[in-house]
């Protein structure tokens, strides 16, 4: 074999980004050649990128935030806006709860409403999601990521509807209906996660040919990146119900709060991400005709119509044991994630435990929110394959 001929099979088996000068590949190298190695390998690729936005905003100074929205921002609409809706729930509590507003029948001992549906809001949510993950994840696979995607989007926008238009006879009905909108809407958060996942996976540079350098380093940073737009989500929300509340309570952010200006600021909260879904059920619809081509490719190539579950099993087969430790870390997270979220009104509460107001309880987590943006801009620039294990542990 020449020389010629050995560059070019050791460009293609032993890329630089993975293998030393002398074939060593990275993950067998002693623990200081490591870091040496990463090091080295990580400030080549921030000078080629930071020289590679320099040549683009050099030629349109607007192009480097065109990219950022159109590979950051579209793939990850949907988890913003379900992490608008969904985290909304901690805090439109307090607010229902406050003087003047409706604690009578959120707040002990609800002596206007049933004490099983004020503590349901909570976990009827998480059910939708969870029955959402399961339904989605099946429909995903059997009909394509792009109706998976179409049918996310379709389910949240009508279950906006619903929370936008909840109400009943009685108190307690219009909390029985809050409750099953919120289940409803979880269904299409449920699955929001999988779909947008495995589609930012499958749609990374190089899916479906021979991994490129690209695809192997910032393929976790394309999808980590789309979960990443559910922190904006949450920055969103609060800043909106903050001035929407200041809006219909006369430019007072101070108790007793009038029905009317609760009903407002819930409903219009609820609506404005209703018109952003809607135009997410559009893009999906329209623009996301390829989004099943990995899936449709590898279905042809194994002659499979349906549901593949021989790749089922040979995925828990040879995969079993990781697939177990992912969804366990997954779930062991999100006890405190989920649980932090939901109820995070009652936390800070703890803080404030004589302030009859809401506002500084909201101000309270609006610093939460942006301290995770931090840490969600942290992890996508430090997770590439070097450092994926380190971001896990913390």
């Amino acid at each position: 074999m020449t020389p010629n001929e050995r560059q070019i099979f050791d460009y293609l088996l032993k890329p630089d980004d993975s293998y030393n000068a002398n074939g060593v590949y990275w993950g067998d190298m002693s623990w200081l050649e490591q870091i040496r190695f990463v090091s080295n390998g990580d400030a080549r690729e921030t000078k080629r990128e930071a020289s590679n936005v320099w040549s683009m905003f050099k030629k349109d100074p607007l192009s480097p935030v065109s990219y950022y929205f159109k590979n950051m921002v579209l793939p990850g609409a949907g988890l913003g806006l379900e992490g608008y809706v969904l985290f909304s729930i901690g805090n439109l509590t307090p607010l229902f709860q406050a003087q003047g507003s409706f604690a009578k029948c959120w707040k002990k001992p609800y002596s206007a409403c049933n004490a099983t549906w004020i503590a349901a809001v909570e976990y009827m949510e998480i059910s939708g999601i969870i029955v959402g993950q399961i339904l989605v994840g099946i429909l995903g696979d059997w009909l394509g990521r792009r109706w998976g995607l179409i049918q996310d989007a379709s389910i949240m926008f009508i279950g906006l509807i619903m929370l936008t238009a909840a109400w009943g006879v009685t108190q307690n009905g219009w909390v029985i209906c809050y409750v099953w909108s919120l289940f409803f809407y979880g269904i299409g958060v449920g699955g929001e996660y999988p779909m947008t996942a495995t589609s930012g996976m499958e749609n990374a540079v190089g899916s479906g040919k021979v991994s490129t350098k690209e695809d192997r380093l910032h393929r976790g940073r394309k999808v980590t990146s789309a979960f990443l737009m559910q922190g904006w989500g949450q920055f969103f929300n609060q800043v909106n119900l903050i001035l929407l509340l200041l809006i219909f309570h006369h430019g007072s952010g101070n108790p007793p709060y009038s029905h009317v200006a609760v009903q407002w600021t819930y409903r219009i909260s609820f609506a404005i991400p209703a018109v952003g879904t809607l135009w997410l059920v559009y893009y999906r619809t329209f623009k996301m005709k390829s989004a099943s081509k990995q899936l449709a490719a590898a279905k042809k190539k194994s002659k499979v119509t349906g549901y593949d579950t021989d790749s089922l099993k040979l995925t828990f087969t040879y995969f079993g044991p990781r697939m177990i430790a992912t969804a366990g870390a997954w779930f062991a997270n999100d006890v405190f994630f989920y649980g932090n979220k939901l109820f995070q009104s009652e936390f800070i509460s703890v803080i404030l435990p004589d302030d009859d107001s809401i506002m500084p309880g909201w101000l309270y987590n609006l610093i939460n929110v942006g301290v995770s943006l931090v840490g969600y801009y942290l992890a996508c620039e430090s997770f590439n394959p070097y450092h994926r294990r380190v971001n896990s542990c913390d």
